[in-house]
């Protein structure tokens, strides 16, 4: 899919107020810093902008009033229900520059466990690398059939493209076959003894009766 030029504006005005008028108006506000340059705010149509990341671009060509570039998309902020994007942060880039990204983890097949009476858990949905910007991957897939139950996936486990290197602990758990522990009823928990009731006031002593003061 050949990558959208985005029309970008500079948003002279900041404020509560010219946020709402902005993303009323169907604008998506974003900011971008680095290079040693000054953070500059600035808008995008909401629905291109939005259709671009949708199909996994992790950098956006813009065209901000008539000068073109490629920026990285470094954060994404969402409304309070996290569904929909409301600011974009985007860094300056050089196309021959390595960056440092965090790119999501996905899981493929049924792991083997899972007929033993496992349950799949997955730990870590992603995990931070570096690369070119032009080799960012969209995901980082890597198949569980082969975990039973007690197996675990590490970081080190994946299989990362070439050019992409792992900066996340290697010894981090991405997955794991974990058994659920069988519920236990009161009544069946070993070495317990019954409770007995609890006797209020002195015992009586012997030869004495139960009713004598």
């Amino acid at each position: 899919m050949e990558q959208m030029v985005l029309k970008a504006n500079r948003r002279t005005s900041i404020g509560t107020k010219h946020a709402r008028r902005e993303r009323a108006a169907g604008r998506l506000l974003a900011i971008i810093y680095g290079h040693g340059e000054e953070p500059e705010p600035i808008s995008l149509d909401a629905h291109d902008a939005l259709l671009e990341m949708q199909h996994g671009a992790r950098v956006l060509s813009l065209d901000l009033e008539g000068k073109q570039g490629q920026f990285l998309v470094k954060d994404v902020q969402y409304d309070h229900l996290g569904t929909h994007p409301i600011h974009v942060d985007l860094m300056r880039v050089d196309l021959s520059e390595k960056v440092q990204v965090k790119v999501g983890i996905e899981l493929r097949g049924t792991p083997a466990g899972i007929a033993e009476g496992g349950v799949l858990d997955h730990a870590t949905t992603e995990v931070e690398v570096e690369c070119l910007v032009t080799e960012i991957p969209d995901t980082i897939t890597v198949s569980v059939k082969h975990l039973g139950t007690g197996d675990t996936l590490l970081a080190k486990d994946l299989e990362l493209p070439p050019g992409v290197v792992l900066l996340t602990d290697p010894e981090e758990r991405i997955a794991a076959v974990r058994v659920l522990a069988e519920e236990v009823s009161p009544e069946e928990e070993p070495g317990e003894e019954p409770e007995q009731p609890e006797v209020i006031g002195r015992a009586p002593e012997e030869g004495e009766s139960k009713g004598e003061d």
